[in-house]
């Protein structure tokens, strides 16, 4: 919608003025805007669209804190090293000769055939 008709501004042109542009009272916005002096319709219309957005922005900083301009942003933090890995201990090894020749109760229970 057309916030005035006389310069051909509209309410996106005054709220990317707002909230791109840096403006924050009316005479920012007119500057901005590019809106002179005229028949003065648009005055009533402008000061309740700023209104709205102060409103809106403040709604949402409220809700999700302020916006963090990139330079306010810390560095990364610094880098964790890894955890050593875990020491397991060697498995226990059993002798060979144990694995390959039969127990004694086993030796006796062979019979001849």
């Amino acid at each position: 919608m057309y916030v005035c008709v006389c310069h051909g501004v509209t309410e996106d042109d005054v709220r990317t003025c707002m909230t791109h542009g840096g403006a924050v009272s009316a005479r920012d916005v007119k500057a901005a805007c590019g809106l002179k002096p005229g028949c003065g319709s648009c005055t009533r219309r402008l000061y309740g669209l700023i209104s709205e957005v102060r409103t809106a922005s403040e709604l949402v900083d409220a809700i999700a804190g302020p916006a963090i301009l990139p330079s306010a942003v810390p560095d990364a933090a610094p880098a964790v090293p890894a955890p050593a890995p875990l020491a397991m201990p060697a498995p226990a090894r059993m002798p060979v000769s144990r694995w390959l020749t039969p127990s004694p109760a086993e030796r006796g229970s062979v019979s001849a055939a």
